[in-house]
């Protein structure tokens, strides 16, 4: 069976509340490939608030980012070190994350595609991080359909384009843009790999029901 071969429920919508847990590391919410439901657009705007507020996931990848990424590399030096500089970069890494998560919630809809990950769940390990590699740019449509995840890999540059309202840079605005987005959608390969594999992380490694 090859990558794209689970075929959901073609076009069904859940007909009610979802469950729309969100990680508490990645800041994602999953939906099974073989049996898919469509977002309702109260699931939308629930998950909207869920994803980028109201989570300890809507924070867990700003304070890693900001302190692994920049604060370790003292990037941007403008903002210095210590508690205030952390404080800074911490502030920038969360208003980018949510004007990330605004763009792609506001787009996804528009565009017919899902801003949930598409969790395949079964297979060999191989195959199911091949598909959280392809899923890190594609997505379902309403009707089930696998699609390029625009609303998403736009979004990144959108938000990074955003930030450089406030982000000292020190080359052209276009080339910040580019490279720091791009650096952004190379990080969502990790994060849903992470996805992927949570239900064996939850109960085998952190020994969670």
């Amino acid at each position: 069976m090859g990558l794209m071969e689970i075929r959901p429920v073609m076009g069904q919508t859940s007909g009610g509340a979802q469950p729309l847990a969100v990680n508490p590391l990645t800041g994602l919410t999953s939906t099974s490939a073989s049996n898919y439901h469509a977002l309702t657009g109260k699931d939308r705007w629930n998950l909207y608030w869920k994803q980028n507020y109201f989570s300890m996931g809507a924070y867990f990848g700003p304070v890693f980012t900001a302190l692994l990424l920049d604060q370790a590399s003292g990037t941007p030096s403008e903002w210095g070190g210590g508690l205030e500089g952390f404080g800074k970069r911490l502030g920038s890494r969360t208003l980018t994350a949510i004007t990330q998560g605004t763009f792609q919630a506001m787009a996804a809809p528009v565009l017919d595609e899902d801003v949930r990950y598409i969790s395949l769940g079964r297979g060999s390990f191989g195959r199911r991080a091949l598909h959280a590699v392809a899923f890190s740019f594609l997505t379902y449509n309403h009707q089930g359909h696998t699609t390029l995840n625009i609303a998403n890999l736009t979004s990144y540059y959108a938000a990074t384009a955003v930030s450089t309202t406030w982000v000292p840079i020190h080359q052209s605005t276009g080339r910040y843009i580019l490279t720091n987005g791009t650096e952004q959608v190379g990080l969502s390969i990790p994060v849903n790999l992470l996805q992927e594999f949570w239900p064996e992380i939850r109960t085998k490694v952190l020994r969670r029901p």
